[in-house]
Formats: C-alpha cells, structure tokens, sequence
C-alpha cells in the first residue's frame, strides 16, 4: 500500500508542476484578458504544492508527518481543484480554440496576442486539474483510513475511554 501512496504524491507533484506552468504561462502572456479565474487556479496550484510537498515529506520522514495537518492540507487541496476544475470549465466551455465563433469580449480565452494558444494551454490545465482532483481524492482516502485506523476521530479529538477501561 505504500508503493500507492508514493506513486500518487509523485503524480501529483507532476500534475501541479504542469499545471502551474501552464497558468504561468497564461498569466505571463496575458494583455488585458478575464483573470480572476486564472488567478483562482494559480490560488489553488500554491494550495496544492503545500499539500503535495508536506504529504511527499512526511511519507519519507516519519518525525514530520502530522497526521490532522495531512489531513487538513489534502481536504483542502481536495475541495479548492475540485472548485477550481469546475470554474475554469465553466469559463472555457467546450470550445475550439481553432474557432471562437461569437464569445463576449471578456471570455477567458481572450486576453493575449495568441488566442488560441491561451485557449490551448487553458485546456490542457483544466485536464490536468481534474487528474489531480482524482489523484487528491485518492491521497485523501488513504489519509482518512490511516487516521481512523491509528485512533483519530474525525468528529471529536477528545475520546473517551475503551470498553476494557470501564468497570462493571
């Protein structure tokens, strides 16, 4: 089961390399072009390199892993690709970046000197964006089931006492 874990942090750490160079890439060729979404996705690419660099740290170094901060770090980078992957398809639409036909002057792809490519490498990070919403999604399973496994709680962080400690 750690050899799963340790290919999904590597695909991760793939996907958000990728996918932040190419919103990068957008936002550096920008001109006048709708940002706020592509700021969204550069929000969510910092978001996701703290998830993915805590969760590659501590699986390699035990003395590092927190548990509840695995927890809270890929529950959050779960939650804001999962956003993220709906607003940018939203914005983008299914489109051909060959042919815009009759989009509003403030459509995301508009806003560089090369339409096309902006609309090109928007899609590709959308793509990307939802593989890393499943690898997240995945990572995020096998923390909840170590951390119900090791004696965490999810609802409360005070427990009780066992069965075996109360005297009859």
């Amino acid at each position: 089961m750690e050899v799963v874990k340790s290919i999904l942090r590597i695909l991760q750490f793939l996907l958000v390399l990728l996918t932040t160079a190419l919103i990068g890439n957008v936002i550096a060729s920008n001109v006048s072009g709708a940002e706020s979404a592509i700021n969204f996705t550069m929000f969510v690419c910092a978001l996701s390199w703290l998830a993915v660099l805590y969760g590659i740290v501590s699986h390699f170094v035990a003395a590092a892993a927190i548990p509840i901060v695995a927890l809270a770090l890929d529950s959050a980078a779960t939650l804001f690709t999962f956003i993220d992957s709906i607003v940018l398809s939203a914005k983008l639409q299914a489109v051909n970046c060959s042919n815009f036909g009759r989009k509003p002057s403030d459509y995301i792809a508009y806003g560089s000197h090369d339409n096309e490519k902006r609309c090109r490498e928007i899609q590709a990070s959308i793509v990307f964006m939802w593989f890393l919403f499943a690898a997240f999604t995945a990572s995020l399973v096998f923390i909840l089931r170590d951390f119900r496994r090791s004696g965490g709680s999810v609802r409360s962080s005070v427990r009780g006492p066992n069965m075996s400690q109360i005297g009859v």
